[in-house]
């Protein structure tokens, strides 16, 4: 079953951001937030943190997953765009917090193993900028058809891990077809929604491909303020609902995703995290941080289901709001971490490649339950802030 932690309300002020367009943000009432518990995930086994990243796609090799639980929403489109959309009825709406709220760690991770060249995203369109250090950095944005119809749409920000790039939207997941016709806003005319998938750097923790800097927490980590900036281009075009910004990624994606929501909880309603532990980022403000949704394996020998769950316990001492959900190799939800001399490497590898395919809805399904206040009415360039 799936594990949800609720909390009480959040304690914030609406802050005027420079990011997203204008004209984009409407007033939203506070509903009721959602919420039953289930157990506590397994801690009797200690397995250590074994860290480590996608060899290559193996999405297919390890057999399908368990059928859905639940659809995948509504799939007629609409055709009003001119305000933004009402929060979902039983969506949790949570004010954008005011201020910096993560501690300033690390350094900048400057030392580029190579440049990274333009993904071969099909069908999207590919977007490209130069960052503070001189990096091209590239992203893939897909919208659905018809998006100048529906539009602003939510927007799901898509961090793949070391070995992929944002070809692996296409290669690895369903979130294109998804975001065709899944509701994320409750309203029928802005069905669908936006993805950015980011590339990362080949820097030196990247041994293996791209990376995000998610070592460093202060304010001019390039990775964080390239995500800015995509956003931003997407945002001066009118198509994204500033109140429904989501991240997502696997492994360190997945970390890259916690730590954008956690740096920037004035534009990131929620963020979900596949096959990932902790981030670095330490959360700094009064009541907790951003709700989010954590899936991960049973067996996995890269990021170990007890070093994930030493994570949760973690936000739990925060009250932070998260859903989690511990999969076997199949997609089937486990009751406990898989004992250690089952999970040989083999299998570990398999589980941490596999891209939970089947499990994309229920993620959906958790964003949908969360938006943001009313902020304001951003520019386009936002530079890193103080």
């Amino acid at each position: 079953m799936l594990g949800r932690r609720t909390t009480g309300p959040r304690r914030g002020f609406a802050r005027a951001t420079s990011l997203f367009a204008a004209a984009l943000i409407g007033v939203v009432g506070p509903a009721a937030a959602a919420g039953s518990g289930c157990s506590t995930p397994s801690s009797d086994v200690d397995g250590g943190d074994l860290l480590g990243v996608f060899a290559r796609d193996a999405s297919a090799e390890g057999g399908p997953d368990a059928a859905p639980r639940q659809d995948a929403g509504k799939k007629d489109g609409g055709a009003d765009a001119a305000a933004p959309t009402p929060p979902a009825p039983d969506a949790s709406v949570r004010a954008p917090i005011e201020g910096v709220c993560v501690t300033e760690e690390g350094t900048p991770n400057k030392e580029i193993r190579r440049v990274l060249g333009r993904p071969a995203c099909r069908g999207s369109q590919v977007m490209e900028w130069k960052d503070d250090e001189g990096a091209p950095r590239y992203a893939c944005s897909f919208t659905p058809p018809g998006v100048e119809t529906r539009a602003p749409l939510p927007l799901l920000v898509f961090f793949p891990d070391g070995d992929d790039d944002p070809t692996a939207v296409d290669k690895k997941t369903s979130l294109r077809k998804l975001g065709a016709s899944f509701s994320l806003s409750g309203d029928p005319s802005h069905q669908g929604f936006v993805i950015l998938a980011v590339q990362g750097r080949h820097i030196q923790r990247g041994k293996h491909g791209a990376m995000f800097d998610t070592d460093y927490t202060g304010p001019g980590n390039v990775d964080v303020a390239t995500v800015d900036h995509f956003i931003g281009e997407i945002a001066a075009k009118g198509l994204v609902d500033a109140r429904r910004v989501y991240t997502l990624g696997a492994a360190y994606g997945g970390q890259m995703a916690a730590t954008y929501a956690m740096m920037r909880p004035d534009r990131v309603a929620a963020f979900g995290a596949y096959a990932a532990d902790a981030p670095r980022a330490a959360w700094s403000c009064a009541g907790p941080p951003p709700p989010g949704m954590v899936v991960y394996r049973a067996c996995d020998g890269f990021f170990s289901c007890e070093s994930v769950e030493r994570w949760l316990r973690a936000r739990d001492g925060v009250s932070a709001e998260t859903a989690w959900l511990r999969l076997g190799a199949a997609g089937e939800e486990e009751p406990s971490c898989a004992v250690k001399n089952r999970c040989t490497p083999v299998k570990s590898e398999g589980n941490h490649r596999r891209w939970p395919k089947t499990r994309e809805v229920d993620v959906l399904k958790f964003f949908a339950r969360h938006a943001l206040g009313a902020s304001g009415t951003p520019a386009r360039d936002d530079p890193p802030r103080p």
